[in-house]
């Protein structure tokens, strides 16, 4: 090899280590060199241990907003004589306190049983417009957790798009199959969001009808973007 080809090499070499993004191993600089197919990302990579961090912290917190609009539901629906659908509501309650609920199945059949457990309130709230004293006491208690919930359902949607958004278009099966639940929350909380918000607004016009304070309901309109 001739001395020009020699340096011309070691110059090549060293424009590919240090075009990389390093990390530190063991006190060395090693270059973290970008994995083709991967999706998105400034370095043409995606770092896949940081996006299942991500996925667990949503989860968690699509579980507890799931957990608070059941725990309010349960009392919306005692409230207005819906026994069955309150019991239904209930046992939503014991599964998601136990952390069950952190799959995508367990996370879907929580989040259905939530819109119809809404639907049946909705409807129940359009037949009876003023509620007895101790009904009245019972729709009271559900109205902080059911603030609580929507505006944790609608921070928890927000923050699992914005995260699906930066993989980019066109994301690796192994992404996909690595942040199912993640994929899963981004796509389905604008349609529940779309419905809670118009529910609220509904409720708190029960609410004050029946002179029950509103402003958890308030709350979390504004947290709808309404």
């Amino acid at each position: 090899m001739t001395k020009i080809n020699f340096f011309s090499t070691i110059f090549f070499v060293l424009t590919l280590l240090f075009s990389f993004e390093t990390k530190s191993v063991g006190g060395l600089d090693i270059p973290k060199i970008p994995v083709p197919g991967l999706g998105g990302g400034s370095n043409g990579g995606v770092d896949i241990d940081a996006l299942t961090g991500k996925q667990s912290e949503l989860v968690k917190s699509m579980t507890n907003a799931l957990l608070n609009l059941s725990k309010a539901q349960a009392k919306f629906l005692e409230a207005l004589g819906e026994k069955e659908a309150a019991i239904a509501a209930g046992m939503y309650i014991s599964a998601l306190e136990k952390g069950e609920a952190i799959g995508k199945d367990d996370l879907e059949k929580a989040l259905v049983q939530s819109q119809e457990s809404q639907k049946i309130i909705d409807k129940k709230i359009a037949e009876q417009k003023v509620l007895e004293v101790e009904a009245k006491i019972t729709f009271a208690k559900g109205v902080p957790p059911y603030g609580k919930g929507v505006a944790g359902l609608a921070i928890t949607g927000l923050k699992a798009k914005q995260t699906v958004d930066s993989i980019g278009s066109n994301p690796s099966p192994l992404i996909i199959t690595k942040i199912g639940s993640l994929i899963y929350i981004a796509k389905e909380t604008p349609g529940a969001i779309s419905m809670f918000s118009n529910s609220t607004g509904t409720m708190m016009d029960f609410a004050t009808m029946n002179e029950i304070d509103t402003k958890p309901l308030e709350e979390a309109k504004g947290s709808l973007g309404d």
